[in-house]
């Protein structure tokens, strides 16, 4: 089993993980955050891999049950 307990998130990886939870796409945060897409979409990537998880959804899911956000 993955150990969730010592996920080290930045700053960053929290707003992106929030801004998710809100709704937002790719796109958006890119605007919101003054960033290209495509580096949303590694960052997602990398949440993901941090979080055990197979998708943003399950991510979001995972960061609000730890209490993350």
């Amino acid at each position: 089993m993955y150990n969730l307990d010592n996920i080290k998130t930045t700053k960053q990886e929290l707003e992106i993980l929030e801004l998710l939870s809100n709704g937002y796409k790719a796109n958006e945060i890119a605007k919101t955050m003054n960033l290209a897409e495509q580096t949303i979409k590694n960052k997602v990537q990398t949440i993901c891999i941090k979080f055990d998880s197979s998708n943003r959804t399950e991510a979001v899911a995972k960061a609000i049950r730890l209490g993350i956000i």
